[in-house]
């Protein structure tokens, strides 16, 4: 009976790690997109700035990465209640897999081989910390 409990709160914590990673690269995929959208705001004319500031809250992609930011908060915060900070923390480290990788698939965005060294060893290190 007790092994079945843990096997059930493993895959709790699984999903909520998975909840987290999706939910923390999709906002910054949405960001990018964002900004990409907007432009560089004005810093030197009053009226492009405020004109900048009503883009940026009602901007689609802005907004859906508000919702996802708030999914990530969310799922963290049930994760930190179920998992040690220093091994969530070292999961947390996956982020700098997935979001270069939905970069590339979302936005187009290429990567160097070196970068590809870096996410296996990030990959690798936060597999080996965590265990």
């Amino acid at each position: 009976m007790i092994s079945r409990l843990r096997i059930i709160e493993n895959i709790e914590i699984v999903s909520l790690f998975l909840i987290f990673l999706l939910s923390d690269t999709a906002t910054q995929i949405f960001l990018k997109m964002g900004a990409t959208h907007l432009g560089d705001p004005s810093f030197s004319d009053l009226d492009l700035f405020l004109n900048y500031l009503k883009d940026l809250v009602s901007n689609f992609y802005i907004l859906t990465a508000i919702f996802f930011v708030i999914i990530a908060f969310s799922s963290w915060l049930a994760i930190l209640s179920k998992v040690d900070l220093s091994k969530a923390q070292l999961m947390n480290a996956l982020v700098y897999v997935t979001v270069p990788l939905a970069s590339i698939f979302f936005l187009g965005e290429t990567m160097t081989q070196l970068q590809v060294v870096g996410i296996l060893l990030i990959t690798l290190g936060a597999i080996i910390a965590s265990a």
